[in-house]
């Protein structure tokens, strides 16, 4: 009976006193000298998940999550305290990063895959594989904003003998009092120098099974635990993915909404923000030709309610280049968009609409990331510059040209020239002369497919001049309507009138095969006399 009571008692001190904490917990003070904290891949996952990651401070603080080395690009040569692994009593190990830049904050950073903002505190749950995600976190960017960090997780030790101990403990009593009641039976028979003898053999075995049962659950108690270290996926040998499926998203909406923004006030200083190359020069001029022509149409809003293609370029430096196909109603758009520095935003770099019903070779995987090109690149049917430029040949020297001919037929190229005939048979009735010119930029992106082809886009600036003819010493009389008109100040002039647009264009160059133009974007830019 002895030996169920302690037996049982054991059972049940291990769901009491002796019961695990519900959760593992390491915390670490924070050198106030420190204006962030980086939390290594792994750390979040030593223990079964889910993990939380708190951070106390003073102010507005937040958590961001990105890849590892793109959380180490954006502090650069900031000071850092790098929490690398645990500690013992509980702790974390901390190591500090030297630095003498400034931070800035954080918040908002395109960088980011996500990212969780609190005031004196704030908490980030973590529930998924370790891969190569880190984890910053920071306030203002002063030093001594973050004061301390720490990592929980659910514990999930158990107690399996508390149970099977409580029952053995049971049966052990209550075989114990079966026992005893057969003894009492059996005592009226036997003399009382056995029964003595029989209660000592007792005693002496229920001690001996008391003190055989603790020392062995005590001992399975002691030593210290050896503590789990991270384990993150192995550093990337190539560069990685520039842009993550969720980072698109968060990126693409920031883009969008300040450009229509920029758009709907005509604002061009607010339009610098979120635009740069030919997608500023575009809506620039855009901008001012759209303060003199009130009726004049605005490019397309940014197309943001899908998107249909990570096109990311696979990349580990700046600038960097990325590109989203995007869609929005019935309309596809191809975005190229560009980072100066891993602190800079994402800004948009070209917009264009692709020819409805475009196919597309196979794209690489979003995690992979695409080969960017250089404007140069050779091992297609012509190099990504080329593709530009002789396309703009092509526009200018008509469709019979043998410029025309190195490229698959497409309804922009015909509605130029459809354009250009009647123009000039206009500009002939009215004793008047039509000059075209087709210039092509030096502003190129390139991207390689999975599918042995590049995606270029480029742009050519065009111009058609307009001059009266002279005859016998006398000028003709040009008359002008919108948007010449409101753009020049006048209704007629002897003066030749050039009208000038922008064309961004994205074509498909193949390894073999001719180009093709697969999406465009063109805009009225201005319009001058002389």
């Amino acid at each position: 009976m002895v030996v169920g009571v302690v037996v049982s008692g054991l059972g049940l001190l291990q769901k009491t006193l002796w019961a695990p904490s519900d959760t593992i917990t390491a915390t670490t003070q924070i050198d106030g000298s420190a204006p962030a904290v980086i939390v290594d891949p792994g750390m979040l996952n030593l223990y079964d998940t889910p993990a939380t990651l708190t951070a106390q401070g003073t102010g507005d603080l937040t958590i961001a999550q990105a890849p590892i080395e793109s959380i180490d690009a954006w502090v650069g040569d900031s000071p850092a305290a790098r929490i690398t692994g645990l500690a013992a009593e509980n702790g974390l190990t901390v190591e500090p990063k030297e630095g003498e830049a400034e931070l800035p904050n954080p918040v908002g950073s395109d960088l980011w895959e996500a990212e969780v903002t609190g005031t004196d505190t704030v908490s980030l749950d973590w529930d998924s594989d370790a891969n190569r995600t880190g984890f910053l976190i920071a306030g203002s960017g002063a030093p001594g904003d973050v004061t301390s960090v720490s990592l929980s997780w659910p514990n999930r030790a158990d107690t399996p003998w508390a149970i099977p101990l409580m029952i053995a403990g049971g049966a052990i009593f209550v075989i114990g009092l079966i026992l005893l009641f057969l003894g009492r039976r059996t005592a009226k028979r036997e003399a009382n120098r056995r029964q003595a003898r029989q209660d000592r053999r007792r005693k002496l075995a229920e001690y001996g099974t008391a003190f055989a049962i603790v020392p062995v659950l005590a001992l399975s108690a002691c030593g210290p635990a050896e503590l789990p270290t991270p384990e993150a996926s192995p550093a990337p040998t190539t560069p990685m993915a520039g842009v993550s499926s969720g980072q698109a998203e968060r990126i693409l909406g920031a883009v969008a909404a300040d450009i229509s923004a920029a758009d709907k006030e005509t604002d061009a200083k607010k339009l610098e923000a979120r635009a740069t190359g030919p997608a500023l020069e575009q809506r620039t001029a855009l901008y001012t030709v759209k303060d003199k022509v009130k009726d004049q149409t605005m490019p397309p809003a940014i197309a943001a309610e899908d998107i249909v293609v990570n096109f990311t370029s696979a990349t580990d430096t700046w600038p960097r280049m990325t590109s989203l196909i995007t869609s929005a109603g019935d309309q596809t758009q191809l975005l190229v968009l560009t980072q100066d520095d891993a602190r800079a935003d994402y800004k948009l770099w070209s917009q264009t609409v692709l020819v409805p019903g475009t196919e597309l070779p196979e794209i690489a995987d979003a995690r992979q990331g695409s080969q960017p090109l250089d404007a140069s690149a050779e091992g297609f049917a012509m190099t990504p510059q080329a593709a530009v430029a002789d396309y703009a040949k092509a526009l200018g020297a008509g469709a019979s040209s043998k410029e025309a001919k190195l490229y698959e037929p497409d309804d922009f190229s015909k509605s130029i020239w459809a354009n250009q005939d009647e123009q000039k048979k206009s500009a002939e009735e009215g004793q008047a002369s039509v000059k075209y010119t087709y210039e092509p930029g030096q502003q190129i992106v390139a991207q390689e497919t999975a599918g042995d082809s590049a995606v270029v886009t480029g742009v050519i600036t065009a111009e058609s001049t307009i001059t009266p003819q002279s005859t016998g010493g006398r000028t003709g009389t040009l008359t002008l309507s919108t948007p010449q008109k409101e753009l020049t100040g006048e209704s007629s002039t002897q003066q030749p009138v050039t009208t000038t647009t922008y064309q961004v264009l994205t074509f498909l160059v193949p390894q073999d095969g001719k180009p093709r133009l697969i999406g465009g974007l063109e805009t009225l830019s201005g319009a001058k006399l002389g």
